[in-house]
């Protein structure tokens, strides 16, 4: 569910706790080895958005994601507004190549630009760790 985040919105934390879990605690993500992933970029979004046009954008939109206990978060800026994007791990199906990443929500539809293979690589395998623990 893609949502734009106005300053400090509780509702919409309250709404990812629900669907994804809470954020891991610094220890936690130790124990679990979980620091998220690396840095990918933002190419496309479908179905196409009133408030975003990423075709006629020239900036770059950098982002990385957080794995939750039952579902995958992440925030990314498209002209200094915020959005948030949580999934949990049911509705959620991705595929990965050399160069792009493709993830699918339940609604959404994101193409990404795979900037660190090797960073890539151990993310991929640990979504599939955390996806079907769950």
């Amino acid at each position: 569910m893609l949502i734009q985040v106005n300053s400090d919105d509780i509702d919409i934390k309250k709404l990812i706790i629900e669907k994804c879990g809470k954020q891991f605690s610094l220890i936690k993500r130790i124990t679990k080895n979980n620091f998220g992933s690396s840095r990918y970029k933002l190419k496309s979004i479908k179905p196409t958005h009133s408030h975003i046009d990423l075709e006629n954008y020239n900036d770059n939109i950098f982002l990385n994601f957080d794995l939750r206990e039952k579902g995958i978060v992440f925030y990314f800026r498209y002209k200094n507004t915020e959005y948030v994007e949580f999934s949990p791990f049911h509705s959620l199906t991705f595929q990965s190549n050399d160069s792009s990443f493709v993830l699918q929500t339940d609604i959404n539809s994101y193409s990404f630009e795979i900037m660190n293979k090797t960073n890539h690589k151990a993310f991929i395998l640990k979504l599939y760790k955390f996806k079907n623990k769950n």
